[in-house]
């Protein structure tokens, strides 16, 4: 589980690591233009005893990368990435809003944080959400919104994307207790829960 990437869909591929009682999550993205790391994990140890290692497991160095996203600036996704970057220090680091070409595209997911972020890879229709889309939370950590307005734009933005046919959270949030959503109609569904929750929340 927590030792090498595996596929989620075509050319996206999933490596979980330890992070309290639970798991965060760090993603490979090949293109045709080389390869794209989503998020660094929460500390160097992260980097040097999980991401490394499974890359070399995957068939990848460190020098492969080109491209760093980091989703949002909490320590669970981009904790690790000044250690990653003296291993990578010519990688682009990519934090805001871009056109990654090959069909890749950072994915606009305010709401969580200011900064937060995906990635949408068309050719799949995956979105990787990462801690974009809350649901009701996982483990101690509540459904957690900075600002509700954009995270509210942010769920109306995905129900009416219709490229978006998948999901990939960065944990295994509840109600669902999984991490991927696939499927149109469970796409839908999932941010009308998504909406459900933080319009109660909001009410209490």
């Amino acid at each position: 589980m927590y030792s090498k990437f595996y596929a989620e869909t075509d050319g996206i591929y999933r490596l979980k690591i330890p992070f309290e009682k639970i798991f965060t999550s760090v993603f490979l993205i090949e293109s045709n233009s080389g390869k794209i790391l989503v998020d660094t994990g929460t500390t160097q140890d992260d980097v040097e005893l999980y991401i490394i290692p499974a890359l070399s497991a995957y068939g990848c160095r460190v020098s492969d990368i080109r491209t760093l996203v980091l989703t949002h600036k909490h320590s669970d996704h981009a904790g690790g990435s000044k250690h990653f970057l003296r291993f990578a220090p010519d990688v682009e680091v990519i934090t805001d809003i871009k056109d990654l070409g090959d069909g890749i595209t950072i994915y606009p997911l305010s709401g969580h944080t200011d900064d937060s972020i995906g990635v949408l890879d068309e050719r799949s229709g995956t979105l990787i959400s990462a801690d974009g889309l809350q649901g009701a939370g996982v483990d101690r950590y509540r459904c957690s919104i900075k600002n509700m307005p954009a995270y509210l734009a942010t769920i109306e933005r995905i129900r009416n994307d219709k490229r978006i046919e998948n999901i990939l959270f960065s944990h295994a949030y509840e109600p669902w207790n999984k991490d991927n959503i696939f499927g149109r109609e469970n796409v839908k569904s999932c941010v009308k829960v998504c909406e459900s929750i933080v319009r109660r929340q909001a009410r209490m």
